[in-house]
């Protein structure tokens, strides 16, 4: 694909910018029709329903794509329809692993999941990305719940229903992936549990990863290589997420100030805050508290 811009970079604050803060959106592509190699910051996850094409992969040899296909294109995953058929149907789901509520934890412990989901781009080069073609049945049942989450996507809000059926399409998706034999066998157990309810109970003061390696009897380096294996995350991120997000509901849910709730966040800083919270949300925390209550 000589002359073909490889730099075509989709963001979140672009894709997501119809309900902002919610790092969920389902569509219909109806048709698909041929697109230039593009990256994303979020996971895709493409269900083929109709017709047929092909399928790139980075600099990979292209793949044919039909209905019963899923494809999972990881953060920063160069892809392309390089061919399509006139009635190439797909449904996208973006999302972000990131910003996936901690009740997802059974899946995280999955080798299946961890497989279609906690990989980024790098260790899939010279390879496809994750691609399965569940039985019949599996589909359709996962394509039934995919078409109640694109009718519930097409207005913002509706939180917890969208979550809701995203989430039971998750674990139908991760168990028709299967078990993957090898994988997980050398891993120690971990009692996640006990250092996600730990950094819950403890994110408004300061918590150091050798605080947390000592609660779970490993190294650093063990810790930060497992937590991010079941998570996508390292303890530090996934604490910063813990306070940003009760930064969000004070600043909905109260008359404090800014710095206030910075303090009772859980940073050390306030521009640091202002800092994180932007990078999370798109905007500052004056401004997500000023959109809000216009909304209202």
């Amino acid at each position: 694909m000589a002359g073909v811009n490889y730099n075509y970079f989709k963001t979140d604050n672009f894709i997501f910018r119809g309900d902002p803060g919610f790092f969920l959106k389902a569509s219909v592509m109806d048709p698909q029709n041929v697109t230039v190699p593009h990256s994303h910051e979020f996971t895709e996850c493409v269900f083929i329903t109709g017709g047929h094409g092909l399928h790139q992969c980075a600099r990979n040899p292209e793949v044919p794509i039909s209905r019963g296909d899923i494809l999972i294109i990881p953060p920063k995953g160069v892809h392309a329809y390089t061919s399509a058929s006139d009635d190439l149907v797909l449904i996208n789901f973006l999302f972000d692993t990131d910003h996936l509520p901690p009740v997802l934890l059974e899946l995280y412990a999955k080798d299946s999941y961890k497989k279609l989901f906690l990989k980024g781009s790098s260790p899939c080069e010279g390879a496809d990305f994750p691609f399965f073609h569940p039985e019949a049945a599996r589909f359709e049942e996962m394509e039934f719940y995919a078409r109640k989450l694109v009718e519930c996507s097409r207005t913002p809000g509706n939180h917890c229903r969208k979550l809701g059926l995203f989430m039971v399409l998750l674990s139908l998706l991760t168990d028709a992936a299967g078990p993957v034999s090898g994988e997980g066998s050398g891993f120690p157990v971990l009692d996640i549990p006990k250092l996600t309810a730990y950094m819950k109970n403890n994110f408004q003061r300061p918590v150091y990863l050798e605080e947390l390696s000592r609660l779970a009897s490993v190294s650093n380096a063990t810790l930060m290589r497992h937590f991010r294996a079941s998570f996508g995350c390292t303890p530090m991120e996934y604490l910063r997420r813990l306070r940003l997000r009760h930064a969000a509901e004070l600043l909905l849910n109260s008359s404090l100030s800014v710095k206030e709730i910075s303090d009772m966040s859980g940073f050390a800083a306030q521009a640091y805050f202002f800092r994180a919270f932007r990078r999370s949300y798109g905007v500052s925390p004056a401004e997500f508290r000023k959109v809000r209550e216009k909304s209202l």
